[in-house]
């Protein structure tokens, strides 16, 4: 990983962990963001320029993610809401992997994992946020603006760090 990546891990790692103190979170939540932030700033700096989310990134967080959660008391409800997601954009996947790969699908799961409780709103805002920049390239460049690939991750991580903020 190159300096910039480093720094721009270390700085969303410690805006989750920034988020998750201003909610009185105890220590492994307080970890398991901040694992989840650093992870998801790096695969979004990597898929901005590459178009790429890279496994050796997310599946080691996503793992640790899993592993901090079970760790500790968790509202199944949320995490089963961010897992019914993330298996609905699997599906989304294998039917259309030109509309989303499954790098995106593998960061929906770390969030999934990482966020617990505010997973399905992380996601769905993530989502909304890309469809919203999609949007708005149509009405700046028409129909060339289809053949433009939008990379997720940056709106997943907005997405992520909003829905723990909000």
């Amino acid at each position: 990983m190159t300096r910039r990546a480093l720094l721009i891990s270390a700085l969303g790692g410690i805006a989750f962990a920034v988020a998750a103190a201003q909610a009185n979170t105890d220590r492994l939540e307080l970890t398991r963001l901040a694992v989840c932030g650093a992870a998801l700033a790096a695969a979004a700096a990597v898929d901005l320029v590459e178009h790429r989310i890279p496994n050796g990134l997310v599946l080691p967080a996503a793992a640790a993610c899993a592993a901090l959660t079970l760790a500790e008391p968790v509202a199944l409800a949320g995490l089963a809401s961010g897992l019914a997601l993330v298996a609905l954009l699997l599906g989304l996947s294998l039917a259309r992997p030109a509309a989303l790969g499954m790098g995106d699908v593998k960061l929906a799961l770390l969030i999934s994992v990482g966020l617990d409780g505010h997973a399905s709103g992380a996601l769905l805002l993530g989502l909304a946020l890309a469809a919203l920049a999609g949007i708005l390239l149509l009405v700046a460049r028409g129909r060339e603006a289809w053949r433009r690939a939008l990379p997720l991750a940056p709106f997943l991580t907005v997405g992520a760090l909003a829905a723990l903020v909000l």
